[in-house]
């Protein structure tokens, strides 16, 4: 048998050195940033050296091994030294309520740090949505507006993206009983004010999941979207420029969910005219696809599925156009978090772990939505859950090369 593995672990290496493709064990030794269980981490980097990193966590009443996404609370941590150190973190929570989700955090071109989330009420079809600021000298985030409140609807997912004074939302609006739809707001006063909630499809079709949104280079707003149900399409829209009117061009099918995914989110990332779209099951192990746009989103490169068994993809462009991606792999009953590096014609080039498969043999946990993957000072910054150390969010830092 150890023959076998060896003999399969020299052809692999043969293959990988045919193909130019770099492969490296464990990269770097990662750091614990919060050692509460943990579910789903999103960061951003304001201006250099900073770092602000917010997370879902458990309550401490929360049980373990519960898939259910009740008892949970916001906690961020910021550091002024690029991630070496981290000040004492801060909680976010609203008592007497079923729970908080899905943090999004984002930073303005002047350095401001924002924080969208969802509070969920009593039930999941009460609650709101809202925007905190981060306040560099008390070092915490505080309450600036609440876009959307509801008491029959359940708000999920937001998004936020700035561009100037400007600050774009997109969610998703469930009701009890009708079809969903993709919500967008805006505020054009760093988040004091909101316009009323608009659909971004006029005639959807109600099954729609995990939206995200970005500002291209030539500050147009852009959005994408996943659905519900094999065959059901992955969507990329741009908000039209030439009016006044919150208004979307047709959206883009960019790809079809595939049978094993069942239904997907999106995430997306920008960084002007260069995209990357990935779409994966929500709180499920399944099938990670993406693809990539190098003319803001006017043609798409075939789709790539990146593993079969996976989940929590988080992409970013370096200056040299070179796509850096994380992702966690759940086959076979074990665990890892491996990086990727693909070139300009999106061929794969550096393949590493973050870590290094280990042995997870139940799995019984709420799975979160998403991980973080920054680029701050030449250097590739990963947040990530380790879901064999008890859900430990960690974060492992190493240069570009």
């Amino acid at each position: 048998m150890k023959q076998k593995s060896f003999r399969l672990l020299r052809n692999l290496s043969f293959i990988f050195t045919l193909l130019n493709i770099s492969v490296s064990a464990q990269i770097g030794a990662p750091k614990i940033l919060n050692d509460v269980r943990s579910f789903e981490v999103t960061a951003c980097a304001p201006f250099n050296n900073n770092i602000v990193a917010a997370w879902m966590e458990k309550r401490p009443e929360r049980k373990d091994n519960s898939e259910d996404a009740a008892d949970m609370r916001i906690a961020y941590k910021s550091s002024v030294d690029n991630g070496r150190t981290w000040n004492e973190k801060g909680i976010i929570d609203m008592p007497d309520t079923f729970g908080n989700g899905n943090p999004f955090v984002t930073s303005s071109r002047k350095g401001a740090v924002y924080l969208v989330c969802m509070h969920i009420g009593t039930d999941f079809y009460s609650g709101n949505i809202s925007l905190y600021e981060f306040n560099f000298k008390l070092k915490k985030f505080v309450l600036k507006s609440v876009p959307i409140k509801s008491t029959d609807h359940l708000l999920d997912k937001p998004a936020i993206v700035c561009n100037g004074k400007e600050i774009h939302l997109v969610y998703i609006s469930y009701p009890k009983r009708d079809k969903n739809s993709v919500k967008y707001l805006y505020s054009k006063d760093d988040g004091l004010t909101w316009s009323e909630p608009m659909d971004v499809f006029t005639n959807g079709t109600g099954s729609y999941l995990g939206p995200s949104i970005t500002v291209l280079d030539n500050k147009q707003v852009a959005v994408s979207v996943g659905s519900y149900g094999f065959n059901k399409e992955i969507y990329f829209v741009k908000k039209k420029m030439d009016t006044d009117k919150a208004v979307f061009e047709t959206p883009v099918s960019v790809a079809k969910i595939t049978r094993e995914q069942g239904a997907a989110m999106s995430e997306l990332y920008s960084d002007g005219s260069r995209l990357v779209l990935s779409w994966q099951n929500p709180h499920q192990r399944s099938e990670i696809w993406m693809a990539v746009s190098r003319d803001s989103g006017s043609s798409w490169n075939s789709p790539q599925q990146i593993i079969k068994f996976g989940n929590l993809f988080s992409g970013v462009f370096d200056t040299k156009g070179n796509l850096h991606c994380i992702y966690s792999d759940f086959a076979d009953d074990r665990f890892s978090v491996s990086y990727k590096q693909f070139d300009e014609k999106n061929n794969l080039i550096k393949h590493g772990y973050v870590k290094e498969s280990a042995p997870l043999p139940a799995f019984n946990e709420y799975l979160g939505a998403f991980q973080k993957l920054l680029i701050t000072n030449y250097e590739l910054n990963a947040f990530w859950i380790d879901y064999p150390d008890d859900h430990t969010l960690k974060l492992t830092n190493w240069k570009i090369n």
